[in-house]
This record gives C-alpha cells, sequence and structure tokens, in this order.
C-alpha cells in the first residue's frame, strides 16, 4: 500500500514538473507537433529522474498512449459525421481524410476539432499576414453551413497549388454536441447559443438580463449565466487569440443574407468617412456577394455576446456572417455552387496598399 501511495505521489509531481515547465498539457498531448515535443523529455536534465525514481521512458510510454486516444478521438467523431452525412444522403464525408486537431474538448466529451491550412511553410509571413478562420457548426441545427465548412476543408486539402500563401484555420463543427442530438439543436449541451456567449465588454450589464427581461424568453438564445463559460465560446476565443486572422467568415442559415462587423459604429454610419481598412473590409463582404449574384448584404446589427460584437466590433477582424437562405440538406450541393466562388475569392484578398483602388484589375485580370 504504502509501495502504491509513493508511485501516486511521483505521477503527480511529474505532472506538476509538466505544467511548470510553460507549456500547457495540451500543447504535449495534442498538437500535430508532438514529435518536437517528445524532445524535450529528452533534454531534461537526468538528475531528476533518480530522485522520481521513474525512467524517462515512463513519459514516452504516457505521451504515445495519449497520442492514440487523441487519434481515436477524431476517428470516432469522424464516423458519428459520416454516419449523419448518410442519414442525410449527402456524399462521403471528408472527415477522416483532413488532419485535424483539437485542443478543447465539448461539454460530452467531443474534440473540437481545426484544421490549419497552409500551402507551404506555416511559419512564412505571407502566410500569416493572410489569415481566414472559418466557422460552421455554431447553431448545429443548421445543417448546410456545416456540410459547406467540411467542403472547404476538403477543397483546400485537395488543391494547395492553387490556395497559395493563404492561411485558412477551419473549424467546421463548433457545436458538435447539438449536431449529434435528436433532434439537431442550435445550442449546446447546458442550453447555451454560442454566438450569445462571447465575452464582450458589455455582456455582464446587458447580456443575460436583456434575454431574462424578454417577455417570451427564447431558450433556443440563452446566453448563459456567465460570459464565456462553455467550451465551444473558448474555443473560438482561443482560436482567434492563436491565430490572430485577417478576416472571419461565420457561416450559418436560413436568413439569406450576409452580415459584416467592423469598428461598426464608422461603418454603419451615413455621415463618417471610411478609412481604408473599412472599405476592404466591406469589400470582402462585396467579393462573396457579387460572386453569389449580388447576395442582399446588410447590417443585422450585434448582441452584447455575439461573435460579430467580440472579433469585429471590440477587435477590428473583419468579421463576416454568411446567411444561407435555407437549413434544408438537399440544397448542400445549390449553396456550394453559389457560394464557395466567392468565399475563396474573400480568403485570397490581401489588405495591402491600393488594394481597393485596383478591385477592377483583380475580378478581370
Amino acid at each position: 500500500m504504502k509501495n502504491l501511495n509513493c508511485f501516486k505521489i511521483k505521477i503527480l509531481i511529474s505532472f506538476l514538473f509538466i505544467l511548470l515547465s510553460g507549456k500547457s498539457y495540451s500543447q504535449y498531448l495534442i498538437d500535430e507537433s508532438t514529435q518536437k515535443h517528445r524532445g524535450d523529455f529528452e533534454k531534461i536534465d537526468e538528475k531528476i529522474f533518480p530522485i522520481l525514481g521513474m525512467p524517462i521512458t515512463f513519459f514516452k510510454v504516457l505521451n504515445d498512449n495519449q497520442e492514440k486516444n487523441n487519434l481515436k478521438n477524431i476517428i470516432d467523431i469522424c464516423s458519428e459525421v459520416d454516419f449523419i452525412y448518410k442519414k442525410l444522403s449527402w456524399e462521403k464525408s471528408p472527415c477522416l481524410s483532413l488532419p485535424w486537431k483539437y485542443d478543447f474538448i465539448s461539454e460530452l466529451g467531443k474534440p473540437l476539432i481545426y484544421w490549419e491550412y497552409s500551402s507551404g511553410n506555416a511559419n512564412d509571413e505571407l502566410e500569416k499576414k493572410n489569415t481566414t478562420i472559418i466557422l460552421g457548426g455554431v447553431h448545429a441545427d443548421e445543417l448546410t453551413p456545416i456540410h459547406m465548412a467540411f467542403r472547404i476543408a476538403q477543397t483546400l486539402h485537395d488543391n494547395p497549388m492553387t490556395y497559395r500563401d493563404v492561411r485558412v484555420i477551419i473549424a467546421p463543427l463548433v457545436n458538435p454536441d447539438g449536431f449529434f442530438a435528436h433532434p439537431y439543436k442550435r445550442t449546446n449541451l447546458n442550453g447555451v447559443d454560442l454566438n450569445r456567449n462571447f465575452p464582450t465588454r458589455t455582456w455582464s450589464d446587458y447580456a443575460y438580463k436583456e434575454w431574462f427581461n424578454l417577455k417570451n424568453r427564447d431558450k433556443r438564445k440563452f446566453p448563459g449565466y456567465y460570459a464565456n463559460s462553455e467550451q465551444g465560446t473558448r474555443f473560438q476565443t482561443d482560436l482567434i487569440e492563436k491565430f490572430k486572422p485577417d478576416r472571419i467568415i461565420s457561416i450559418h442559415a436560413p436568413l439569406a443574407f450576409l452580415d459584416l462587423d467592423f469598428d461598426n459604429k464608422r461603418l454603419f454610419n451615413k455621415h463618417s468617412k471610411l478609412s481604408e481598412d473599412q472599405k476592404k473590409a466591406k469589400e470582402i463582404a462585396s467579393i462573396i456577394s457579387r460572386n453569389a449574384g449580388n447576395y442582399r448584404i446588410m447590417d443585422f446589427g450585434i448582441y452584447p455576446g455575439s461573435l460579430g460584437n467580440y472579433a469585429g466590433n471590440e477587435r477590428t477582424i473583419p468579421t463576416i456572417t454568411l446567411e444561407l437562405s435555407s437549413s434544408n440538406p438537399k440544397k448542400v450541393a445549390q449553396f456550394w455552387r453559389d457560394f464557395s466562388p466567392g468565399i475563396f475569392k474573400a480568403i485570397k484578398f490581401e489588405f495591402k496598399p491600393n488594394q481597393v483602388a485596383d478591385l477592377k484589375n483583380y475580378f478581370y485580370k
């Protein structure tokens, strides 16, 4: 019994050492670059291990086992996605063919998967200056955006020479718990709307209070009891912080419009002169609109805990909400034809001097 207790203490000390080393546990266990981190253990002063009474191979075994477990979790969620694809009579899911990562899990323990697309060296400065985050499945009962996000990932994966000098981070299923529910749910397991839970400056004063004071409280739009309380919200804010995108495209349905959030007070004030950055932000939305037959662009407004408020208004990251006109799963092919050309042009749109004045050449050269 005494030996067992000593062993437990040694394990706790070992994990404490990892935490104190300045790297998060998820970085050691989940990151695609785990091979690099393996070497970190080998560089640790081996004088530590006689004190702990544990060989360095213990950490290697632990790491290998966790890698296998993470891969199994990704295979499991992709198998569930495949099942729903078949149920909805969609083509075969591309989920298993893509190199997903995850750093967060949902309230039900599902991996919140994402992929960082890079046409070459992930550290290339050109790509870092042209970074897009694409989000799907935030409201998981909106089926068509999930299909579109997965297909965008597949297209980038299959055509690296076509989409060069860009970096795209794709999270196609932000709310897997809602997607795997019966029936599909807008909210997550806790009944929280992930597009009302972002930690904006006005959340504490308005988000919950405004919802609570409504005569007919819509449970589908419940913002949570406090900001950033949900795994899906933390996942999105972490992607924004980690990758520092130049634009965000969040795909929803079925309201049939494009909405741009970017320094909103000036953007939609008719008497304000737009800055060059604001003109370029509006042009990103216009690119998608024009390529989809002049799809309607409108100012839908922002909520205290919405992505548009958090990223577009407060952090001045051009944030586009693409609202498809339907969640009907039979329309995915039509939506792909209508919107994919504009989305890929928006991804390639670079923020560089005089580009706004030169847009005609951009489209017709």
